[in-house]
C-alpha cells in the first residue's frame, strides 16, 4: 500500500464556464482530463452561476457531493436530484446535466467498466476501524481520504499519515492486498473508494523510457531513411503490416518537414559531380552519382534521422496485429485522414469557392 498526501498548493486549477475546479487526483499519474484518458479523478469544483451546464462524459460515471449550498441537478430526460450540503447523486456522464444554485462540491468521476463510491467517515478521539464498504472482483483499489473539516489520522500497518482541513490522503493497494486501515481526529471527513483495472493500452500511449542511443537504434534509422516515399508499401510488402508510434512518426514528420536529407543528398550531388563532370569522362559522373547515393542511403541520412529519433527506436516500430487498443483507435484514426487533402482544404478555406452564391 503506498499514501500519496495531496496539499491544496499542489492541486491543479482551472477556469470552467460555470466556474472553477481544483483537480485534487487522478490516475493514471500524468493524465489528463482534457484527453480523456485516466481511470478515475477526484476534484472539487465551485459553480459560481445560478445555472450551469455540465461537461459531457460520456465514457464516464460520476458522484457529486455537495460541500457547500444547495443544488438540484436536472438528468434531462431521465430524472431530477436536490441536494444538500453532504448529500450525493450518482449519475451517467453522459447525461445532459444542468445545475440550479451556486455550490462548492466534490467530484469522483471513473472510467465505465470500474467502480467508485463516496461516503462520510466522522473520525473521533478512539481509532474506528476502516475497510472496504463494497464487495469487488477488480484487482486495484484507491481509498481516498478527503478532509472536509478538522483533521484525521491514518494508521495502515506500521506507517500513520494525518491530514488536514482541505488536504486529500489517497491510499492505493495493490492487487491481493485488502484495505485495511484505522482513523481517528475530529470533524467530516469524505471517502472515495475505487475499484478499478489498470486498463494498460486501453485509455494512452505505452511509456517507453528513453536509453541511450546504440547500434541498432542506427541499423533501424537506415530502414526508416529508405522508406520515406510514397510507393515503399508496394516495394516492401512488410511495411503495410507496420506501424510506427505517435512519437516515432512525430520525429520522422520533424526530420521530413524541413526536407533535411533531401537538401543534403542535392547538395553531396553537386559536390560529387561537378568536379568530377569537369575533369574526367561521363561514366565517372554516373558512377560518382552511384556511389554518392549508397552513401546517402546507408549512412548519410541515417545519421541525420539518429538525433531526432525516440530511443530504442525498434520499441516503436509495432506489428499491426499487436497492437493495444489504444494503438489500434489511433491507427484508424490515422487511416481514416487524408492530410494533404487537409492542407489544401485549410489552404482555399477563405478563397471565395465555397462562399453561397
Amino acid at each position: 500500500m503506498n499514501f500519496k498526501l495531496h496539499k491544496q498548493e499542489s492541486y491543479r486549477v482551472s477556469r470552467w464556464t460555470g466556474g472553477e475546479t481544483k483537480e485534487m487526483a487522478i490516475w493514471p499519474t500524468g493524465s489528463k482530463y482534457l484527453e480523456r484518458n485516466f481511470v478515475w479523478r477526484l476534484s472539487s469544483a465551485v459553480i459560481e452561476q445560478e445555472e450551469s451546464d455540465f461537461s459531457s462524459l460520456p465514457d464516464y460515471d460520476r458522484v457529486l457531493m455537495v460541500l457547500e449550498g444547495e443544488v438540484v441537478l436536472s438528468h434531462e430526460g431521465q430524472r431530477v436530484a436536490r441536494l444538500k450540503a453532504l448529500e450525493q447523486d450518482r449519475f451517467d456522464g453522459a447525461y445532459h446535466t444542468h445545475s440550479f444554485g451556486k455550490i462548492t462540491d466534490f467530484n469522483l468521476m471513473v472510467r465505465k467498466g470500474n467502480e467508485g463510491y463516496l461516503d462520510l467517515l466522522m473520525p473521533e478521539q478512539t481509532a474506528l476501524q476502516c475497510g472496504p464498504a463494497q464487495p469487488t472482483e477488480k484487482p486495484l483499489s484507491t481509498h481516498a481520504l478527503y478532509c472536509h473539516e478538522g483533521y484525521f489520522v491514518v494508521t495502515c500497518g506500521e506507517k500513520s499519515v494525518m491530514a488536514s482541513q482541505g488536504e486529500l490522503l489517497e491510499m492505493d493497494f495493490a492487487e491481493g492486498e485488502t484495505p485495511e486501515y484505522t482513523i481517528m481526529g475530529e470533524g467530516t471527513v469524505i471517502r472515495a473508494q475505487i475499484c478499478y483495472d489498470d486498463m494498460k493500452g486501453q485509455l494512452a500511449a505505452e511509456e517507453i523510457p528513453p536509453e541511450k542511443t546504440t547500434f541498432d537504434d542506427f541499423k533501424a534509422c537506415v530502414y526508416l531513411a529508405n522508406v520515406q516515399f510514397r510507393a515503399a508499401k508496394y516495394i516492401l510488402p512488410s511495411l503495410k503490416r507496420t506501424w510506427f508510434d505517435q512519437a516515432l512518426s512525430s520525429a520522422i514528420r520533424k526530420v521530413e518537414k524541413w526536407y533535411l536529407t533531401s537538401i543534403v543528398y542535392l547538395i553531396g550531388a553537386l559536390a560529387v559531380c561537378i568536379p568530377v563532370a569537369l575533369h574526367m569522362e561521363t561514366w565517372c559522373v554516373f558512377a560518382g552519382i552511384l556511389l554518392w547515393t549508397a552513401a546517402d542511403m546507408l549512412l548519410v541520412s541515417p545519421l541525420i534521422y539518429l538525433p531526432f529519433m525516440p530511443k530504442p527506436i525498434r520499441k516503436h516500430i509495432k506489428n499491426v496485429d499487436k497492437l493495444t487498443p489504444y494503438e489500434q483507435k489511433v491507427r484508424e484514426e490515422e487511416l481514416r485522414s487524408n492530410p494533404q487533402l487537409e492542407k489544401l482544404l485549410k489552404k482555399y478555406k477563405n478563397s471565395g469557392r465555397n462562399l453561397p452564391q
